[in-house]
C-alpha cells in the first residue's frame, strides 16, 4: 500500500503585505470588477478570484496601477473566451499607452494602412472581430511599426515595387 501525504504550506505570504488603510483603498479599486461594466460576464466568470488576486498583487506592489489593469485585462480576456466582449478602457482608466502620432481605440482595423499599402484598411475584409489598440492619427500610416506622416512614405514603380524614402534617397546619391 502506497501512502502519500502533503506537507502543510507554512509560508507566511498568504496575506498580502498591506496596511489596513492601503488595503481598503486597494479593495475599492479591485472591486471595479463587480461594477455594471463587467456585470454581463459575472454569470459565466465569477470575479471574486480575480479580485482576490488583484488585492494581493496591488498590495505586493504598493498599489501599482498596472497590477490592477493587468488583472482586469485577464478578466476581460477570460470573458472573451466565453464569447463576451467588454469595452473597459478609457482615457482615465487603464489607458493603453500609444506611440506618437497615434491614439487608443477600443476597436481598430486588423489591417491598418501602411506606407506600402495606404488603402489596406479600406480594402480589408470586414469582420465582426475587432480588438483594442493604437491607431495612427489622421494623415499618418504605419511604417516599420511606427506611425509616420503620409508625406514620409515612399512610392511604387510601374511594377508595383515599393521604395521607402530612405532607399530612394540612397539610390539617388549612389546613381550620381
Amino acid at each position: 500500500v502506497l501512502s502519500c501525504s502533503c506537507l502543510p504550506d507554512l509560508r507566511e505570504d498568504n496575506d498580502p503585505p498591506c496596511t489596513a488603510e492601503n488595503k481598503q483603498i486597494i479593495e475599492r479599486q479591485c472591486n471595479v470588477l463587480k461594477s455594471d461594466k463587467f456585470k454581463v460576464c459575472h454569470s459565466l466568470v465569477n470575479p471574486d478570484d480575480f479580485i482576490e488576486i488583484c488585492i494581493y498583487d496591488m498590495c505586493q506592489y504598493d498599489g501599482m496601477k498596472s497590477a490592477l489593469c493587468d488583472i482586469v485585462q485577464v478578466y476581460v480576456d477570460t470573458c472573451k473566451n466565453h464569447g463576451i466582449t467588454i469595452k473597459w478602457r478609457n482615457s482615465t482608466f487603464c489607458p493603453l499607452p500609444c506611440p506618437s502620432r497615434s491614439h487608443y481605440r477600443d476597436c481598430v482595423s486588423a489591417c491598418p494602412s501602411t506606407c506600402s499599402d495606404i488603402f489596406a484598411s479600406s480594402l480589408c475584409e470586414k469582420t465582426e472581430e475587432c480588438t483594442e489598440g493604437c491607431e495612427c492619427d489622421n494623415n499618418n500610416v504605419l511604417s516599420n511599426g511606427n506611425c509616420v506622416p503620409l508625406s514620409s512614405c515612399g512610392c511604387r514603380d510601374d511594377d508595383n515595387n515599393y521604395y521607402s524614402v530612405s532607399s530612394l534617397w540612397s539610390k539617388s546619391l549612389t546613381s550620381k
